[in-house]
């Protein structure tokens, strides 16, 4: 049975709950009494209502015999959706509780009922909703909790419920206002600012600066000033207070005991309009009770009553909570059990109060840290769960284990010991939504990396026949008797052949990064070194298109860094490619410099510059701006680059200027390195693709690959450039060769069936007759760690295929110390039959054409030589390669090669 009605204290809380509340007498049906809210909801004056029957107010009759029927057998009805209508005949559906109470002396039933059709008529918010009412509860949970805490002062109680209530509500503003001794005006008690985290107090607001908002929060239950600038109800502090502090819209609640405004709450968002919805304003109306009451306690000091008045005003707001509420004494047996703690473990409340929690809702494997923890509260005081949010797992009475959300606040103290209160909530659709999801990511992140594996196992087969196209190329554009005609064709093979290389490097690398397998390899990088092959490589286009190129190393940056230089060579290349692509005049600039610590790049140039739009879309895979589209390429490049430069511990940035320019920058990390002196060497670049071996230079090769084209293309490079050649089409071959002629270097297959080059490798270094002998690795794979498991092999360096010839001859120079000889020298070399008189007259009109750009001088030079000894004609093919190539570096060096080999 429910307390006495005359009880003062019970009189009160029910008129000041925010819950709308009737009593009607059970035999006739009639209202003996009803709160304000219930007044304010169905829109009828308490006179109008009392003593007149309820049944005059459902929509169905027939729903309110089933009720009673429910009321009278069982005593009470929970959680009970009725379908009800206001005094002006309005519909509209409610949830109600109802429990038979003995009311001065006659049985009567007490319903509490809340306003669901706003609910009904959006369902598509109600997952907002959900979390909003989460972090309600939460908040509740925690006001209770503060609500609770023995001894604490209301001005140190009121900043916790303002901190609290304004993150629950979500604004900028909180504050609570008291009406002055003459009601002339409200002095500000209270106010939270969320942003600084700060509280202030003392302000005050004059009545005659709005006099429609002091009547308005003496008579309405909520101000709900979506517009705050333009509500006639708040627009007087306009000009004062709402544009000064930037307030967009205001929820006010007024402070109401015993029916008299003693203040406000006021919820102030910063910025635009904003609607407030009906759980907000419940919310707030829920926090300025809660804050009525703390008034009260405060006046009070009394400590029975006050301690009354809690347990009546939670037991209001814990049995029509969402979540599941349990309290339980020291001794760990239940004594509060609301109506969801019944729905969600199955246990009636008059089942379960006095029962041992642990041997209810713990499931076995949990007890002993159940009874352990209160055991250790009781002993230290100590009770690291309380006010946290914890995911456990709870027993539900037909055996069956459930996940649940749980929160509990501190412990209250009790007059035989403590009372722990408990929010719990039941997650199990949650836990298989999150399941679900990872299932599906893991789907798809399987999916990913299938997809680039495939791509990128298809390495081996898509270089291998690419092998053969460009390797053949390389060996016709070695042959000097080629015609001007045929040497042109062969270069526009090899450029077809190197695009549709750098592609297919550009799809696989795209695929290792998102299969994963994208390795940083840091070893020791020269700097200065890496300088000169980016030159060797770029310098010709941008000659060609008048560009000035510069590359500076600053002198404060050291010559030698732990970075993947492979990597940052690709990077480097792609950002100064893409400059010379699209600048037509002015320069391109690469400098490198050290910043904050770090190592820093940056690549500039005069170009035409990106559109803003797209700014953000080039890092994108296969994403072009329109120019970037007109001059062709896939799309790739910075969205490797951008990757790489991340992996590597940096990040891309791009400034851009339309018609100015564009800045690309990144920084590494700068960890100096030492590089020995016999690894660096004073040759420039690499050798040239028709380079031979210098005179007196003499050394053996053996190539070893299962496939017969792969083994003569690499094998004929090798002796087009004078060296002698043993080839091996397997792993036990190659050792038995080895053994037998003692090669200077080994070039090794990695992929072949039966002894594969990784073994035959590691077979060779454990053999003393061949350990010295450095072993090359060759290979199509583009996936894997291919590098890193043939170096741990014993393999002294890596060839990828297909088989670029310079880059052949340069690891034959760096690892062998042989010498080359190409371009002008080759060619004096190779022309002995040119007198010296005609040479010293071609390297005088090669001088004199070189100077002044005169290409059609050189051409007709060229072509006069071309008709002349066999001699004169190689000499004359080798000047029209290089004029066709825009060489004049290369035409500069042999003029004063000629001159210089014709002097005594």
């Amino acid at each position: 049975m429910a307390q006495d009605p005359a009880n003062p204290a019970y009189a009160q809380l029910f008129e000041l709950s925010p819950f709308p509340a009737v009593v009607s007498r059970l035999d006739d049906y009639r209202v003996l009494a009803v709160n304000r809210s219930a007044v304010d909801v169905v829109g009828v004056r308490p006179a109008d209502a009392i003593g007149h029957p309820v049944s005059g107010y459902y929509v169905d009759p027939a729903q309110r015999l089933e009720l009673i029927e429910r009321v009278r057998r069982d005593g009470r009805a929970d959680n009970v959706r009725l379908h009800i209508k206001r005094a002006n005949g309005a519909p509209f559906w409610v949830v109600a509780s109802i429990r038979v109470i003995d009311w001065n002396g006659e049985p009567a039933a007490l319903t509490v009922f809340h306003d669901i059709s706003d609910q009904l008529a959006a369902e598509s918010s109600l997952k907002a909703s959900e979390r909003r009412l989460a972090a309600q509860s939460d908040a509740l949970t925690d006001l209770t909790a503060r609500y609770t805490t023995p001894g604490e002062r209301f001005d140190e109680r009121l900043q916790g419920i303002l901190a609290l209530s304004a993150r629950a509500l979500r604004v900028e503003r909180l504050s609570l206002w008291r009406f002055t001794d003459h009601r002339s005006a409200i002095r500000c008690d209270g106010l939270y600012r969320a942003t600084p985290g700060q509280h202030e107090s003392g302000a005050v607001l004059q009545r005659r600066e709005a006099p429609e908002y002091f009547d308005a929060i003496e008579r309405e239950r909520v101000v709900e000033a979506h517009d705050a600038q333009n509500d006639p109800r708040t627009c007087g502090f306009t000009a004062g207070y709402l544009i000064p502090h930037g307030i967009g819209a205001m929820l006010d609640v007024p402070l109401r005991r015993d029916n008299v405004a003693v203040g406000v709450l006021c919820a102030e968002h910063v910025g635009g309009l904003r609607s407030w919805t009906i759980d907000e304003q419940n919310f707030a109306i829920a926090v300025s009770n809660l804050i009525v009451v703390a008034i009260v306690e405060e006046e009070r000091r009394d400590a029975l009553a006050r301690l009354a008045e809690s347990e009546a005003r939670a037991r209001l707001i814990v049995d029509t909570a969402h979540d599941a509420f349990i309290g339980i004494d020291s001794d760990g047996k239940v004594v509060a059990w609301n109506a969801q703690a019944e729905a969600t473990f199955g246990w009636a409340s008059t089942e379960v109060l006095g029962l041992s929690l642990a041997d209810t809702i713990v499931p076995p494997a949990f007890r002993d840290a159940h009874n352990a923890g209160m055991h250790r509260f009781h002993e230290t005081g100590e009770a690291p769960v309380v006010n946290q949010r914890l995911e456990l797992t709870a027993l539900h009475r037909s055996g069956r284990e459930f996940p649940i959300e749980l929160t509990i606040t501190s412990p209250i103290t009790a007059e035989n010991g403590f009372f722990f209160a408990a929010f719990l909530r039941d997650i199990s659709d949650r836990r298989e939504r999150d399941e679900e999801l990872r299932r599906a990511r893991d789907a798809a992140e399987a999916a990913t990396r299938a997809k680039s594996e495939f791509l990128a196992n298809m390495s081996h087969e898509l270089r291998t026949p690419l092998n053969g196209v460009l390797g053949y190329a390389q060996l016709l554009q070695r042959d000097r008797t080629m015609n001007a005609v045929q040497r042109e064709a062969l270069e526009a093979i090899g450029r077809c052949g190197s695009q549709l290389l750098d592609l297919i490097n550009d799809v696989l690398d795209l695929s290792k990064i998102e299969a994963g397998r994208l390795d940083i390899d840091e070893t020791a990088t020269d700097l200065a070194q890496l300088l000169t092959d980016l030159k060797y490589v770029v310098t010709e286009v941008a000659a060609h298109k008048g560009l000035a190129l510069t590359m500076t190393l600053e002198p404060d940056v050291p010559p030698a860094v732990m970075v993947d230089g492979r990597h940052l060579r690709q990077v480097l290349l792609n950002l100064l490619g893409n400059a010379v692509k699209f600048t037509s005049e002015g320069e391109v600039r690469l400098v490198i410099s050290r910043s904050d610590g770090r190592l820093a790049f940056e690549v500039v140039d005069t170009g035409p510059g990106i559109e803003p739009e797209s700014i953000t879309e080039i890092f994108a895979a296969f994403a072009q701006t329109k120019s970037g589209a007109e001059a062709g390429g896939t799309g790739l490049g910075l969205t490797i680059s951008d990757h790489l430069i991340t992996k590597m511990g940096g990040a891309l940035k791009v400034d851009s200027v339309m018609g100015a320019g564009s800045r690309f920058s990144f920084s590494l990390p700068l960890v100096e390195a030492h590089i020995a002196a016999t690894a660096q060497t004073s040759d420039s670049g690499l050798p040239p693709l028709d380079a031979r071996l210098a005179p007196g230079q003499i050394l053996t090769a053996l190539v070893v690959d299962d496939s017969t084209a792969n083994r003569r293309i690499l094998a004929s490079l090798l002796e087009s450039a004078g060296a002698q050649v043993v080839t091996a089409a397997g792993g036990l071959e190659a050792i038995e060769l080895a053994r037998t002629h003692r090669p200077e270097i080994i070039f090794m297959d990695l992929k072949m069936p039966g002894l594969n080059g990784l073994e035959a490798t590691r077979r060779l270094a454990q053999d003393p007759a061949t350990a010295a002998i450095p072993v090359i690795a060759v290979t199509a794979s583009a996936l894997g760690n291919a590098r890193v498991n043939a170096r741990a092999a014993g393999c002294v360096d890596y060839l990828p295929k297909p088989i670029r010839a310079q880059e052949l001859f340069g690891m034959l120079r760096l690892h062998l110390g042989v010498h080359f000889v190409g371009g002008a020298e080759q060619a004096v070399h190779d022309t002995p039959g040119v007198d010296m008189a005609r040479r010293l007259d071609v390297a005088a009109r090669l001088r004199t054409a070189v100077g002044v750009g005169d290409i059609t001088d050189i051409h007709d030079l060229a072509g006069s030589l071309m008709r002349g000894t066999p001699a004169e004609a190689a000499l004359g093919e080798r000047i029209n390669r290089l004029v066709v190539e825009f060489d004049f570096t290369g035409l500069a060096e042999l003029g004063d090669t000629l001159a210089g080999s014709g002097q005594p």
